[in-house]
């Protein structure tokens, strides 16, 4: 029964997704799965969306420090940066956990690997949507023990008589600290797969947006994808498209084998680049940029990994709003952008931006496309949606949603609206794919 079971849950997925999503009705359905597994948007407003920023460049400031404290090894576990400050700009999930069911709203953060919520009895909780989860109330909760690989893969960890405890610390000072344990998860109505290893936040400083926690879906063995594949229930795939931060609609976010065989027609893969040093993040291979479609120049290496250290480099990541750019490429694009701007320019400061403009006096509205080009051929074109966003009504005042950063780049979620993203992790294929579609 034990080795069945898994076996029994993937069907079961399976069943679901096929029936949903499918090339001619993707990515609108009815069906279950948008009950287990939503992207709830961020909603609408210049503040929030200027507090997005602030907390987006916490986060690059945060994984440049993780990277700079981490060993140079190939064992390295780096920990997990989440956007930690209050306001909207994040995509949020929900899961079940627990026996009987409580459903948590968690951050989807494809730059981290632990999966954690806040837990009763609370030492130093913050406000959060849903109520805080009591694992004395769950007949599944179960605490980890210290010998086991669960709290060994975890990166800073203590050992009391109560069993495996962990401490996450971010690089602006917001941290997590509670007991790691395990319990069922419930995807949906009817799917739960027990033994999820997840950390139980008793101790936070910060207030991760309001969200219940994080759910990490890293390249680690303690993020969710990794723990389904793992255990078998799902094959190591998944897929999302997130909305326009203005929009109400739900982003669809898919799992397993059906994130590649749903998937509409066109979808253009181009491979993961592995970095020993910082396993947890997707890395890709930026070849070019063209602005208005004429390639940008910049020196050579400029998006590359180095090898012997593990900087550079461009990282993919859901839980950042903000593209980053390495020095060099950032300030080729900004002057390949200002070259077909007609606007006058304004100081961009006060909302932590470089590119700002004034729109006030303009009779029409013409900004140049900007297209990210990465091996394999595969083009990803950012449409005025996806580059140029309104910081101040009295203005007008549109700033472009890019800046610069010494050493690794970001791919940040702006940028990824509306635009499908399949990443097939399989060691067989290790690729992620991406096609413009309407998201929502």
């Amino acid at each position: 029964m034990y080795l069945l079971m898994p076996m029994m849950m993937r069907l079961i997925l399976i069943v679901i997704f096929l029936a949903c999503f499918t090339s001619r009705n993707w990515p609108k359905c009815n069906h279950s799965i948008y009950d287990y597994m939503r992207l709830l948007p961020p909603k609408s407003s210049v503040e929030r969306f200027l507090e997005a920023v602030k907390r987006s460049h916490a986060r690059r400031d945060a994984i440049a420090r993780s990277m700079q404290s981490a060993p140079k090894s190939n064992s390295v576990k780096p920990s997990s940066i989440p956007v930690t400050t209050e306001g909207e700009g994040e995509y949020l999930t929900q899961i079940g956990l627990g026996t009987p069911k409580k459903t948590l709203t968690l951050i989807l953060d494809t730059g981290s690997d632990l999966v954690w919520t806040q837990c009763l009895a609370c030492q130093a909780c913050y406000q959060q949507i849903d109520p805080i989860f009591n694992p004395a109330k769950s007949s599944t909760y179960k605490p980890v023990r210290c010998g086991l690989n669960l709290c060994q893969d975890l990166y800073i960890t203590a050992c009391p008589a109560a069993g495996c405890q962990y401490l996450y610390e971010y690089g602006d000072g917001s941290s997590t600290i509670g007991n790691f344990a395990t319990d069922t998860v419930t995807l949906g109505n009817a799917t739960s797969i027990p033994s999820l290893g997840f950390g139980c936040g008793h101790n936070q400083t910060g207030s991760f947006t309001g969200a219940d926690g994080i759910v990490g879906f890293g390249q680690g063995p303690l993020s969710l994808i990794s723990q389904l594949s793992n255990k078998g229930v799902i094959s190591k795939r998944f897929s999302y498209c997130l909305v326009n931060m203005n929009s109400q609609n739900a982003s669809p976010l898919l799992l397993g084998d059906p994130a590649v065989t749903s998937a509409p027609p066109g979808v253009a893969y181009t491979p993961i680049q592995a970095n020993p040093f910082y396993p947890t993040y997707y890395y890709l291979n930026l070849t070019g940029i063209s602005v208005a479609g004429t390639p940008v120049k910049y020196p050579d290496g400029t998006f590359t990994i180095d090898s012997t250290s593990g900087n550079g480099g461009l990282i993919i990541d859901s839980g950042t709003t903000l593209t980053y750019l390495a020095t060099d490429g950032y300030n080729a694009v900004i002057a390949a952008v200002k070259a077909h701007l007609t606007y006058p320019l304004v100081s961009g400061s006060e909302y932590g931006l470089d590119l700002c403009f004034d729109i006030g006096n303009a009779t029409s509205l013409i900004l140049p496309t900007i297209v990210f080009h990465f091996t394999g051929k595969v083009d990803v074109v950012l449409q005025i949606e996806n580059l140029y966003v309104l910081v101040d009504t009295t203005g007008p005042i549109i700033c472009l949603a890019m800046a610069g950063n010494d050493g690794f780049s970001i791919f940040g979620n702006i940028q990824q609206q509306d635009h499908l993203i399949v990443y097939d992790v399989n060691p067989t294929n290790f690729q992620i794919g991406f096609k413009s579609i309407t998201c929502g």
